[in-house]
């Protein structure tokens, strides 16, 4: 990187004193410039982060993101993979004090975003798993699609994010302390949610970690010693969760 190009990036991170030698005194061309990128993030971020624009509104969304935007420049030159940090930052945001919901829905509206970016990769299918569900409960690893973003939460945000991101489900719009686990995951073209089952997160939860199915199954069973293991592991199989071996 040139001198110049080193000192631009620094301009526009905030240290206009390293660029000022290329600028014979007057920075209004960089803070020209320097406005652009920052609306550029903060069309990025309303682009990325559709349920929390449609919880506070786009005008205090767009303040929100004018000040995430501007201290956070971001690496990617890819628009559409920057706000990795947002809900984290949104979280501790002085004005989303009160909005105890607004960082779960931006952490899973991110999550859209990763499972849209993610790798192809083929999935497993029941002729790739080689036989009945119950048979293959052995030493056997099941690691899941690149795409797979798994959540639980102590609070309904599953539901209220459901219930705006995907509003022909019949999703309800509600925020109250109830535990809620959640699948978003692209085996195809689409990206997918739905909630999870607590016997579903564990299991597949088990399998992200990597145990065996074996295993994954007995973490499950504790959950709950009926639970139908081969019509689960069968169902999560044809949702297309699982990453097959030519993909590995």
């Amino acid at each position: 990187m040139s001198g110049f190009h080193a000192a631009f990036d620094r301009a526009l991170k905030g240290d206009t004193q390293a660029l000022m030698p290329w600028l014979n005194g007057s920075d209004a061309a960089l803070a020209v410039y320097r406005n652009t990128t920052i609306k550029a993030r903060i069309d990025a971020l309303e682009a990325s982060f559709p349920t929390v624009s449609a919880l506070v509104g786009p005008d205090w969304f767009r303040a929100a993101a004018a000040a995430f935007a501007s201290d956070h420049p971001g690496e990617d030159p890819a628009m559409a993979a920057y706000g990795a940090g947002f809900a984290d930052w949104l979280s501790l945001f002085g004005p989303a004090r009160e909005l105890p919901y607004l960082g779960p829905m931006a952490r899973l509206d991110r999550a859209w975003t990763e499972a849209h970016l993610a790798a192809d990769a083929p999935v497993l299918d029941a002729a790739g798993a080689s036989g009945p569900a119950g048979a293959v409960m052995t030493g056997r690893l099941m690691p899941l699609h690149p795409s797979v973003r798994l959540f639980r939460f102590d609070w309904t945000a599953p539901s209220l994010w459901l219930a705006h991101r995907y509003p022909e489900t019949g999703g309800e719009m509600v925020w109250q302390p109830q535990a809620e686990a959640l699948l978003i995951h692209r085996p195809a073209d689409t990206v997918l949610s739905r909630r999870l089952t607590p016997v579903e997160h564990r299991f597949l939860s088990a399998c992200r970690s990597g145990r065996t199915l074996g295993v994954a199954a007995v973490e499950a069973l504790s959950l709950d010693a009926h639970a139908d293991i081969p019509t689960l592991f069968t169902g999560l199989l044809n949702a297309g969760v699982f990453l097959s071996p030519n993909g590995a």
